[in-house]
């Protein structure tokens, strides 16, 4: 008796699910799946990853077809079970096939926005070539193709303190093959070279405070770089700049002297007196 009242309930739940299969819907779900990856992107960067995540979407409702609804297709008296499962193995391979596709491409996010950034540098478009050294970054902070290009762009514009920050970053945290080894050492020595020369000509030119900023980057950068680098020329441009900075103050106060500002004088010989005991 307990054999049959089994044997009753199993043939109950296959009717169950039979009644529940979509039969008239088969066809229109395999070409809402076509379509759906069809429009899968796996060229643009900016939607890769979210396209990634739209075909999990996609292979999740297949599995659940595969789960509930292939195994009672014999419940639908007017489909052919061997023709509908080629078409459902056929739209599967479609989606295995750009599963493979899009799982490398979601991996290359970062470099592809670098590439990007290369082509809008050709075309001397620097605000797009920033916009996707950012988004680059944004996938792999330690990229060291975009972290390279937007220290050599930071230093063309005269950002100094950016480029030391970032050459900091590519030393410290990225990693490198030999060509960019070899393309961050090249690019160091004119950084260095750079700023050198840079807080240099400032001081000839009287703009110690401007040529201090500027030695004071490139103490920052001599500390944290392998040794080679620098030698002892930066730090007399920094004596060199301080000096500069507190004899402008003494100029200040004495041209006030002759105009008979005295409060302006004694103002400016302060700033002097204090600015030599802070950098004694």
């Amino acid at each position: 008796m307990k054999k049959i009242l089994v044997a009753i309930g199993f043939c109950c739940s296959l009717l169950l699910a039979g009644a529940q299969v979509p039969c008239d819907s088969i066809g229109s779900t395999f070409r809402q799946w076509d379509a759906q990856l069809d429009k899968l992107n796996y060229e643009d960067p900016e939607i890769i990853t979210l396209h990634f995540y739209f075909l999990q979407d996609i292979r999740k409702e297949m599995t659940r077809f595969q789960n509930t609804t292939l195994p009672h297709l014999v419940q639908c008296l007017q489909t052919d079970y061997y023709q509908t499962k080629s078409q459902y193995n056929r739209v599967l391979n479609k989606a295995n096939r750009l599963q493979d596709v899009l799982t490398a491409r979601k991996d290359e996010v970062d470099q592809l926005f670098y590439e990007r950034a290369l082509e809008a540098l050709a075309f001397q478009d620097t605000a797009n070539c920033y916009y996707n050294l950012d988004r680059s970054l944004q996938f792999n902070p330690v990229n060291p193709n975009s972290l390279l290009l937007k220290t050599q762009l930071s230093l063309a514009q005269n950002k100094y303190q950016e480029s030391v920050d970032l050459i900091h970053l590519i030393y410290t945290k990225a990693t490198l093959d030999d060509e960019q080894e070899k393309n961050v050492s090249d690019f160091t020595i004119q950084l260095y070279d750079k700023l050198y020369n840079t807080g240099d000509r400032l001081a000839k030119e009287g703009h110690s405070a401007d040529a201090l900023e500027i030695f004071l980057a490139l103490e920052q950068f001599c500390s944290n770089m392998p040794s080679g680098y620098c030698n002892e020329d930066y730090y007399k441009g920094i004596l060199r700049s301080r000096e500069g900075v507190y004899e402008s103050y003494i100029a200040i106060a004495k041209e006030a002297e002759k105009r008979h500002n005295t409060e302006m004088a004694k103002k400016f010989y302060r700033y002097a007196d204090e600015y030599r005991k802070t950098k004694q």
